[in-house]
């Protein structure tokens, strides 16, 4: 029996939004960081393929939602484009399918629709979940072995910048849950806040007092939000310095035994902390209600204080503006510390020195940029020290503008401006805690390499999706299904799939080539290899395996194909320069040197070692090197 048109349209909007909330949390909780690529194979296809599923039901997206996913896919195409260019075709690949990945979540966003409360109640869930296994996994030792050598918190995104992101955005979704619930709206606020202080993250912390006043700022209910923020920041601070005692929960190098003697009175401490603040919470809401006047004048003293402490703040600032500009700018690598300490210290963690590398690279190449996911190259011709190398410059919106250039550049800031711009024309409660976590993302990506982290760019621009969308009509939708877009979608959706398996395949077939090495089966190494270059053409370190198992004549070129594809990398220079050192033609090795350390000074084609043999076997004399590199050559 089929069933009625109605039925099918609440069907047919149902799931849409249950793979969006299942993609989500996938995302959140196995995407395993920046330790694997499979995870963007497979939740990123399963992103992309939901949403071409859902085109065929689709009615037209609205101007914003059109305009959204259009500077979006525009983007995805352009990191695809620029490997024409790229410093790193390869790099530019890989960039280019994480784009593509985050497109497909924006896409899904939109065709689920506007479903603002949904959304917001849903979002509010997963971070509840974040932030509850993130301290499960800081009180229960067995759930998350790495506290141990460092304790800042971050599980399970594996990275402390982005948990802390995660409490940020779960800050104006609590004090919207707690218009609903105080009790748990209130907890929430309390969890995250506890979570965010054991990151350590300066710039979440402020970005969470940002997301808070513009809450209260934006909304009517203040009064009761201002107490809930109070009652929920006084709690989690107590909680944070009883941590700060724990040696087992704060401090890095601890045994397992200390952790879990720490972990468990944290635990008691923790649920001690939820206890008295649902308790304060039922407390108040017996309370007679609050008259009208008595409300203003809590009101008006809740931002005299604010201005005041705002005000000082600024005159602090300005009073020690040279001290924090030097402290900030100082380029040493240890000026910052993932210790406790990190959250009164003013150093920028090397980032003012990438962010001048980033312009740099930027008016060298205005248009078009080095090529997505490039910058590293950048970032070695360029450093003044051995100290610390970057993949990003730690700030997506200077990335972008120094690997893609303008285009790229105006494409990501027409993302961040069309969803912001269609999130705070939301009235209602529900889009304004959207339009803050969405705020506070575009925020965070000025100091941090968000696009690097599917963990949170994927459910995020999913609610930037969702919020651009407008209503359709579910009989329309049902009456002229789309069969031929729908497939074309679909074939498209899976072209991207392929996209996205081919590199990560590669790097299967070449660890295979590996293992195959380390037993001495050579044939089975090289067949690997071939398979290997057959899904990533692009790949030199492909390229340059297989020239290890080549004839003399042969490994030349296929050191020169790689060279081809990639002719800044230092790297890739310094192994084609001890290849012929190898062959004792140390002319040829010379002229390789000298184009690694003309790519990266401060690298090993700069120190002793084998690059001070070749320079003395070529008869280069006067030439001084530096302390370290690689051993020196027979």
């Amino acid at each position: 029996m089929l069933a009625s048109p109605p039925v099918r349209a609440v069907g047919e909007r149902v799931w849409p939004g249950l793979a969006a909330v299942v993609l989500c949390f996938c995302a959140l909780f196995l995407s395993q960081g920046l330790s694997s690529d499979a995870p963007l194979v497979w939740i990123g296809g399963a992103a992309l393929l939901a949403a071409a599923a859902c085109v065929a039901w689709a009615g037209a997206p609205g101007g914003p939602a059109a305009a959204y996913l259009g500077c979006l896919w525009g983007l995805a195409i352009w990191c695809g484009v620029s490997m024409l260019w790229s410093a790193s075709p390869d790099g530019s690949w890989s960039f280019t399918n994480r784009t593509l990945a985050y497109a497909g979540f924006a896409t899904l966003g939109v065709l689920v629709g506007p479903q603002l409360e949904r959304a917001a109640g849903a979002a509010a869930l997963l971070v509840a979940l974040v932030v509850g296994w993130a301290l499960l996994a800081k009180c229960v030792p067995v759930l998350y072995f790495d506290y141990g050598r460092v304790a800042r918190l971050r599980a399970p995104l594996d990275d402390w910048n982005m948990l802390a992101l995660v409490c940020v955005a779960g800050v104006p979704l609590a004090l919207w849950l707690a218009g609903r619930s105080r009790v748990a709206g209130t907890a929430l606020l309390y969890f995250a806040a506890v979570t965010l202080l054991l990151t350590y993250s300066r710039f979440g912390v402020a970005l969470a007092c940002l997301a808070a006043a513009a809450w209260v700022v934006l909304q009517p209910d203040r009064l009761e939000s201002i107490g809930e923020l109070a009652l929920a920041a006084a709690t989690a601070t107590g909680v944070f310095v009883v941590g700060l005692s724990l040696s087992g929960i704060t401090s890095d190098g601890r045994s397992r035994h200390v952790r879990f003697h720490d972990g468990w009175i944290f635990a008691l401490v923790l649920l001690g902390g939820a206890a008295l603040v649902a308790a304060v919470v039922v407390a108040a809401h017996r309370l007679p209600p609050v008259a009208a006047q008595r409300r203003r004048a809590v009101e008006r003293t809740a931002a005299a204080l604010a201005l005041a402490v705002a005000l000082a703040g600024l005159g602090g600032t300005i009073a020690k503006a040279n001290t924090i500009w030097h402290e900030f700018t100082n380029p040493v690598a240890a000026q910052t510390t993932n210790a406790t300490g990190h959250l009164t210290q003013l150093g920028s963690g090397n980032r003012w020195t990438w962010w001048q590398e980033a312009w740099h690279g930027f008016t060298g190449h205005p248009l078009g940029g080095t090529g997505a996911g490039t910058f590293r190259f950048t970032d070695l011709r360029l450093r003044q020290s051995t100290d610390i190398t970057a993949l990003e410059p730690h700030n997506t919106p200077l990335q972008f503008l120094t690997e893609t250039g303008i285009v790229g550049f105006l494409l990501f800031a027409g993302v961040a401006a069309i969803v912001l711009w269609a999130a705070f024309r939301r009235r209602d409660p529900a889009g304004t805690a959207l339009a803050i976590v969405l705020a506070a993302f575009f925020a965070h990506t000025v100091v941090n390499y968000d696009w690097s982290f599917l963990a949170v760019c994927g459910p995020l621009l999913l609610l930037g999706g969702i919020v651009v969308s407008r209503p359709v009509e579910p009989a329309v939708a049902i009456a002229r299904r789309r069969l031929l877009p729908a497939a074309a979608a679909v074939a498209f959706a899976l072209a991207c799939v392929y996209s996205l398996a081919a590199p990560w395949l590669a790097g299967r077939a070449q660890a295979s080539a590996t293992a195959a090495l380390g037993a001495q089966r050579y044939d089975a190494a090289a067949a690997d290899l071939r398979r290997a270059h057959s899904y990533d053409p692009l790949a030199t370190g492909i390229l340059v395996d297989e020239a290890a198992l080549a004839p003399d004549r042969d490994a030349v070129r296929l050191y020169r194909d790689a060279l081809s594809l990639e002719p800044s990398n230092a790297a890739l220079w310094f192994q084609f320069a001890l290849f012929y050192a190898e062959g004792r033609h140390w002319g040829e090795a010379y002229q390789a040197l000298g184009r690694a350390y003309r790519f990266d000074p401060f690298g090993p084609a700069g120190q002793c070692g084998a690059a001070a043999t070749i320079r003395r076997k070529a008869g280069v004399k006067g030439v001084t090197c530096r302390g370290g590199g690689s051993a020196p050559l027979p």
